[in-house]
């Protein structure tokens, strides 16, 4: 049989293939996924310049940085969730980060009771709160970046330049651990607890 002779055949065998549809009726289209919240690696944050994060102030008690909106944050940020916090060598990482830059305010543990803390007002935060848990979720790892990156105003965080994005990151995903495990199993509702504190 030539090849000229074959196409009818494969024509009515690919036809046969094909599921059968009613006259008039279209395809149903596959459900879209919920899109998930985008974990960028490092680079891309490295990409926003610290001067585009938003400078937090310290107002209204020792929580008001929850409250940064999320507009205020560069475009997508928002929707970032931190690329390294299932990673436990960056978490690992992160202790020493901390240990070395955090540690003398913050407090070992993260409790806010760190040996230079002294009398500050307002005191160290304490990132041992369950509340705390909730900044794992977006749009927190993009206000604790920025909080990194530029400090709070009014307060004596300073920012970190000298950290890269990874070394940021890292500390983040070390200090978002510290509330426990309990916490973080319920952290997103502690996220959307925050999120309901949020001024509108």
């Amino acid at each position: 049989m030539t090849a000229r002779a074959l196409l009818p055949v494969l024509a009515l065998f690919a036809a046969a293939r094909l599921p059968a549809q009613r006259p008039g009726r279209t395809p149903r289209r596959a459900h879209a996924a919920r899109p998930l919240p985008r974990c960028p690696a490092p680079g891309a944050w490295a990409a926003v310049r610290d001067s585009a994060w938003p400078q937090v102030v310290h107002v209204d008690g020792d929580g008001a940085w929850a409250h940064l909106a999320p507009d205020s944050l560069p475009r997508g940020t928002e929707a970032w969730c931190n690329p390294l916090d299932a990673n436990r060598a960056a978490a690992t990482a992160g202790r020493t980060i901390y240990g070395q830059h955090c540690a003398q305010c913050h407090g070992s543990a993260g409790r806010g009771d760190g040996p230079g803390a002294g009398p500050m007002l307002p005191s160290p935060f304490d990132f041992t709160t369950p509340a705390f848990a909730g900044m794992r979720e977006p749009p927190g790892p993009a206000v604790l970046y920025a909080i990194v990156s530029r400090g709070i105003g009014g307060t004596t965080m300073r920012a970190f330049p000298e950290l890269g994005p990874w070394e940021r990151l890292a500390v983040i995903a070390y200090v978002t651990r510290l509330p426990g495990d309990s916490a973080l199993a319920a952290e997103k509702a502690w996220a959307d607890t925050l999120k309901a504190r949020r001024p509108h």
